[in-house]
């Protein structure tokens, strides 16, 4: 061999060596359990929940750990304070998502929550900020919240043996109207609802972390369908339609009747009265509307089925928000938004909602858009920043008896901290752009069933208590895991109050 080229050789391997010296010893990546040559940690992976598999290691390993899987580094944050300094006071390092193989298998990727930071990203942004991006733009939704949140009493009346099916017709049935001026069905199933519903479900699923080969091993997806170990490539070609038709169809109808001059004053209307917008435009639009379904939607479905669980497990508190409700509002009317800032138990109520089974427990990951120190750590490019989120609110040097559902924890002169101040809604240049939706969204529902209905647990056929557990299902956003209950109306007035109040919602 030409001595040059040893020399050249030998030049790269002393560059290689101090690259390795410098970045790898001196700024070592954060602590972990040790993995397999190559490998790593990929067979470490939990397969559910994994948020609580993080909170374990996290005890162990310290609150920024890392570990990795097949070379990937995967950084686990257990401490909402390096969460805020990694990803919101840098948070232009680690605004982007990594590329989640069922998303790109399924259509998932054209979404907002996992849309790479890019032009595309930016353009959603923009487009729901101008309707939902400060808390003051939701008063103009506030007559449709309260009117759906109004007929979510009624349709829980209507079939009381499942309460779980009315909160989320209720809920499809609030983004629905405000997004695509479209009121659904009442005395059959909703097509747009049940095409929503299927589609967000899939989406969950496809989403949980570790739970599909194919993000392990991404040469994976190349396998043909009918492969043996191609389960995840079935599972995905069975989400695509969903995928596809929850962002399609509502925003075919808006066309449709913007074409034949029917007025319709939704979000997605408004964007499409521009005609100049090119088939591109189309696609943003199309998919920036579709993302508020899951902005909204399924905060509202979780927190307020978690109301329920809460309700029968704690009946005393049941009866304490009552109390304040009548006390304030009286019982001739339903509350509004108006009786909000005299509700300071419903307020705290609602904060122990988010904060005891948390929507999204494990946020969504982030990216390392390129090589960065933090505290003494170097985190490569491309690393994978996991927020644990359940285990910030659930940090028992933070919240006492943190398992215990206890909204007064919120009150008083030294109260516990927000969970909205702790990443409920994630963090930095990702976080959600349907955050004051949600909360204008899940208060008024939660006021109106406290005000009325009253909860109870099943009972079997021998007559014992079918007590609920209060865990949740699995995914990237999650809710109580299905229970039996009991639910009525507070009183016959009560029902007499309610149609009053829909007669003037339909005014």
């Amino acid at each position: 061999m030409p001595s040059a080229t040893v020399d050249i050789l030998f030049a790269l391997f002393a560059c290689f060596y101090l690259y390795k010296l410098l970045f790898t010893r001196k700024y070592p990546l954060p602590p972990g359990p040790k993995g397999w040559p190559l490998i790593g940690n990929a067979f470490d992976m939990p397969k559910t929940h994994a948020w609580r598999t993080f909170a374990e290691w996290g005890k162990k390993w310290g609150p920024i750990l890392s570990i990795q899987v097949l070379g990937t580094p995967f950084i686990i944050i257990s401490d909402p304070e390096i969460a805020d300094d990694l990803l919101g006071k840098t948070g232009s390092l680690y605004a982007d998502r990594p590329t989640v193989q069922m998303a790109l298998l399924t259509g998932w990727d054209r979404a907002l929550s996992g849309a790479r930071y890019n032009a595309r990203f930016r353009e959603y942004r923009k487009l729901i900020g101008k309707v939902i991006g400060t808390k003051g733009s939701m008063t103009k939704f506030y007559p449709v919240e309260d009117y759906q949140a109004n007929m979510s009493l009624k349709r829980i009346f209507q079939k009381p043996e499942n309460p779980a099916s009315a909160i989320r017709k209720t809920a499809g049935a609030m983004v629905l109207h405000l997004t695509y001026g479209y009121k659904i069905l009442e005395d059959q199933p909703d097509p747009f609802i049940a095409k929503a519903e299927l589609a967000m479900e899939q989406f969950s699923d496809t989403h949980r972390t570790g739970a599909y080969i194919v993000e392990i091993f991404p040469i994976l997806k190349y396998l043909p369908t009918w492969f043996p170990f191609a389960e995840f490539k079935r599972k995905a070609v069975e989400c695509i339609g969903p995928c596809n038709e929850m962002a399609d169809v509502p925003f075919a109808y808006v066309k449709e009747q913007l074409d034949k001059g029917e007025e319709n004053n939704s979000f997605a209307a408004d964007l499409l009265k521009d005609k100049s917008n090119s088939s591109e435009k189309l696609v943003d639009l199309k998919w920036s509307v579709a993302s508020f379904y899951g902005a909204g939607s399924d905060t509202t479905v979780a927190v307020v089925y978690s109301y329920l669980l809460a309700a029968i497990l704690n009946p005393e508190i049941q009866r304490k928000a009552q109390a304040e409700v009548d006390s304030v509002v009286g019982k001739d009317r339903l509350p509004s938004f108006q009786d909000r800032d005299s509700l300071p138990y419903i307020e705290a109520l609602v904060k122990e909602l988010y904060r005891w089974l948390p929507i999204v427990p494990l946020a969504v990951p982030h990216r390392a858009m390129k090589d960065n120190l933090f505290r003494g750590y170097y985190i490569p490019k491309n690393s994978l920043v996991f927020v644990n989120v359940w285990y910030f609110l659930h940090d028992p040097t933070v919240y006492k008896d943190p398992s215990t559902f206890n909204p007064d924890r919120f009150l008083g002169s030294n109260p516990e901290p927000s969970p909205i101040d702790r990443g409920l809604f994630g963090y930095g240049r990702r976080v959600c752009p349907g955050a004051h939706l949600a909360d204008v969204s899940v208060w008024i529902n939660i006021v109106k069933v406290v005000a009325g209905i009253e909860v109870s647990p099943a009972v079997d056929e021998k007559g014992q208590v079918k007590m609920p557990v209060p865990e949740t299902t699995d995914g990237i956003i999650v809710r109580p895991i299905p229970f039996e209950c009991v639910v009525k109306p507070r009183s016959e007035y009560l029902l007499h109050v309610l149609e009053e109040a829909l007669k003037d919602g339909e005014k």
